[in-house]
């Protein structure tokens, strides 16, 4: 193993998720800030805003529902990337958390790592449901087909 050319590899695949989450981290920080103390609302149109963001950059990168599969891979649909249920379920799971950590005489630091857990695991698991909701959605519908292939319906 070359530990420095992993280093490299991996320094080059996380530095841009690296630099969006520091931004979505800070500009948080910023209006907790300058704003006030977010509550779950305030949390959630957060992170509403930014998967609209996402989802518009999306749309306009992809200009498609579906873009072409690579060989041997399923369509990605575009909607799966937003990561709606992913995100906003995760977080909705974290509120309910650290709600019941601070009710329940449990030492406040505990909620840090029960919530890093958590959000770890949920987030990856809810992936997994967006990606098999996806794949239904194609196959359910005619996303997956390409328009010029569509009979026209008279």
């Amino acid at each position: 193993m070359d530990p420095r050319g992993r280093l490299a590899h991996n320094l080059t695949a996380e530095s841009e998720a690296y630099g969006y989450t520091l931004t979505i981290w800070g500009s948080g920080a910023m209006l907790i800030y300058k704003v006030q103390t977010p509550d779950l609302f305030h949390i959630l149109l957060l992170a509403f805003g930014a998967i609209l963001g996402f989802a518009v950059l999306g749309a306009f990168a992809f200009q498609q529902m579906v873009r072409e599969p690579e060989q041997g891979d399923t369509p990605l649909v575009v909607t799966s990337m937003v990561h709606l249920v992913s995100t906003l379920g995760n977080l909705v799971v974290a509120y309910l958390l650290v709600r019941f950590v601070v009710s329940h005489s449990t030492p406040r630091w505990l909620a840090f790592p029960l919530v890093g857990f958590q959000a770890t695991v949920l987030y990856n698991v809810l992936l997994l449901l967006e990606d098999f909701l996806s794949e239904r959605l194609v196959e359910d519908t005619r996303f997956g087909e390409d328009v010029d292939d569509v009979e026209e319906v008279e």
